[in-house]
């Protein structure tokens, strides 16, 4: 235990803090939305988003290149129009990606997973070939569209625009849960129920899709793709085994959430040196902190898979049902 206090002493620094409380933030936001969709099947939908808004983010670099040409944006500077750009188009590479969906499985002519299969992929190939195309004018690294970019976090002076960023997200997931909680329940268990009461569960459907189409765009920048579909599923996969009830389950996803994000950090920090050193590997200082983010949630996952007081394996396996007598005299 010392050891690892000695450790963490001589490589912590106020930009751990900075990518902790980011990843944090962004976790948490995800896991919001992320229990809806976990509830209503529609998890894959995660995965969807973030590969389709690439066309959309790259389009964003190619204007934000063709304005600097034309003197229109400046070389340096002018961030908040670049993130806006980003914003704006990937904004609507994801709702074209949740409507398209929708259309073609009301259509009929194949099945809604099919549909999601066909729509995102065709989307994430044309963002590929104008990534290709555009190399030039874009400047779009796929590192950081897989991995982000938490590890720059905190670098430029004051508090980081990306943290504020996943923090205003964030209040406005919880904001808009606390206001619509009722609604958003009753279409997520019973449509039907919902249509009866006039809830219009299509419309609510489709504000779902577009606040985790923002919480995906908010995040997908400073932390990828990767931490942002597990984020999405993982958190909310954990607390189902642990609560039946809708609420305490979204406590228990962004607890999940932000656990594996401090923990996750710690470990990319920490563990890769020793280990390759006791291996005999040429010596990994530390691994993208992303990565061991969804590491650790699927660990605690798994945990909850085996040990979760609701459903979990093992906890099911050895309990006694209530309906059957103590065989103790």
């Amino acid at each position: 235990m010392s050891d690892l206090t000695n450790l963490l002493a001589l490589v912590w620094s106020p930009l751990d803090t900075w990518i902790i409380l980011t990843a944090s933030l962004a976790a948490a936001a995800c896991a919001i939305p992320g229990c809806f969709l976990f509830l209503r099947k529609q998890s894959m939908l995660a995965d969807a988003l973030t590969h389709s808004a690439l066309p959309g983010v790259v389009a964003a670099f190619v204007i934000a290149g063709l304005l600097e040409q034309s003197g229109w944006l400046a070389d340096e500077g002018n961030w908040t129009v670049r993130q806006l750009l980003m914003f704006g188009g990937a904004m609507i590479a994801g709702l074209l990606t949740a409507y398209w969906t929708e259309a073609i499985s009301r259509s009929g002519w194949i099945r809604g997973d099919a549909a999601l299969g066909v729509v995102f992929t065709t989307l994430f190939a044309i963002g590929l070939i104008m990534l290709r195309q555009f190399a030039d004018t874009s400047d779009v690294d796929l590192d950081c569209v897989l991995y982000g970019q938490l590890e720059m976090v905190g670098l430029a002076a004051g508090v980081p625009g990306e943290a504020v960023a996943c923090g205003l997200m964030l209040m406005i997931n919880v904001a808009l849960v606390t206001l619509l909680f009722k609604e958003m329940m009753i279409t997520t268990f019973d449509p039907q129920l919902a249509l009866a009461l006039g809830f219009r569960p299509r419309l609510l459907h489709y504000g779902l899709m577009t606040v985790t189409t923002a919480t995906v765009v908010t995040a997908f920048e400073v932390v990828g793709s990767i931490l942002v579909i597990g984020m999405l599923v993982t958190p909310a996969a954990t607390a189902f085994f642990i609560t039946r009830r809708l609420r305490p389950m979204i406590a228990v996803s962004i607890v999940a959430a932000v656990l594996a994000s401090i923990a996750g950090h710690l470990l990319a920090i920490t563990l890769p040196e020793p280990i390759t050193s006791a291996l005999g590997l040429p010596v990994v200082d530390s691994v993208k902190t992303s990565g061991a983010i969804v590491v650790v949630a699927a660990l605690l996952l798994l945990v909850a898979l085996l040990l979760g007081p609701e459903r979990g394996l093992l906890v099911d396996r050895y309990r006694v049902p209530a309906h059957q007598p103590d065989a103790t005299p």
